[in-house]
């Protein structure tokens, strides 16, 4: 029992070693695919920039590429478009979308197909409805803006109204303040 076990630890470790090693190959130019190459010339990925990524991005890039090349026709016409509309947008701009990517990623699969349903049925409404949602959850936001910069200024009255109350204590009494420096002046004899 105990061999088998032990046996069985050493084909996981061996296993998650060779992964590890193959994950850090770096993917020569010349190793991919005529037809990766073209998808990688699409995405405007030229040789000498391929050989400077790190391998780990590599390896996304080339699983990319991949389901790229098993795409139809309209998808990859609309995965062109998205990308381009990506490198359109500010730096900015292009870290909120993966940042956005990342939070959406985190999801359990059920939060992300429902947050897909939600977006096929806003997709689907007329484009007056949209319009209308949005504006709607546009002033939703800047009200919650405006609640949460009252809420600061609040917070930082409250704090200046504090420190005031301790300087106010702190002047009108005076045994407070002469014991105080008289401990600063004595400290041994308290």
């Amino acid at each position: 029992m105990a061999k088998s076990l032990i046996h069985i630890l050493l084909v996981v470790c061996l296993c998650l070693a060779s992964s590890q090693l193959s994950a850090q190959n770096k993917i020569p130019w010349t190793e991919l695919s005529f037809e990766e190459r073209q998808i990688l010339q699409q995405l405007q990925i030229q040789e000498n920039q391929w050989e400077t990524l790190p391998a780990e991005r590599q390896q996304r890039i080339r699983r990319g590429a991949s389901r790229f090349e098993r795409m139809q026709p309209s998808e990859r016409a609309q995965a062109l478009n998205q990308q381009r509309r990506f490198q359109n947008l500010n730096q900015l701009q292009q870290q909120q979308v993966v940042q956005r990517f990342q939070r959406f990623n985190a999801l359990s699969g059920e939060q992300q197909r429902r947050l897909r349903q939600f977006q096929q049925r806003f997709q689907n409404l007329p484009e007056a409805q949209r319009r209308e949602l949005q504006r709607r959850y546009q002033e939703q936001l800047n009200q919650l803006q405006r609640e949460r910069q009252i809420q600061r200024d609040a917070a930082n009255e409250i704090r200046q109204s504090q420190r005031r109350v301790q300087q106010i204590l702190q002047q009108n009494n005076p045994t407070r303040s002469a014991n105080r420096d008289q401990r600063r002046v004595n400290p041994g004899n308290n």
